[in-house]
């Protein structure tokens, strides 16, 4: 594995960790309070970027 690769993998992996802890803070908390409303949405914005970080895997392994 090349260095970049490295790189985008750590990367994708610190969102799906990032995306894994606001599940578990919305387990712990009141998710319809404003801090539980920020705290989805943040969840879903990761669940993007999560799908943009594979797409970006992708075209670098097939460049």
């Amino acid at each position: 594995m090349e260095p970049e690769e490295t790189f985008l993998e750590n990367a994708a992996t610190m969102v799906k960790y990032g995306k894994m802890e606001l599940q578990q803070f919305l387990d712990w908390t009141d998710c319809h309070k404003p801090y539980g409303v920020r705290a989805k949405a943040l969840v879903k914005r990761l669940e993007e970027l999560a799908m943009e970080m594979k797409t970006l895997q992708k075209e670098y392994k097939s460049r």
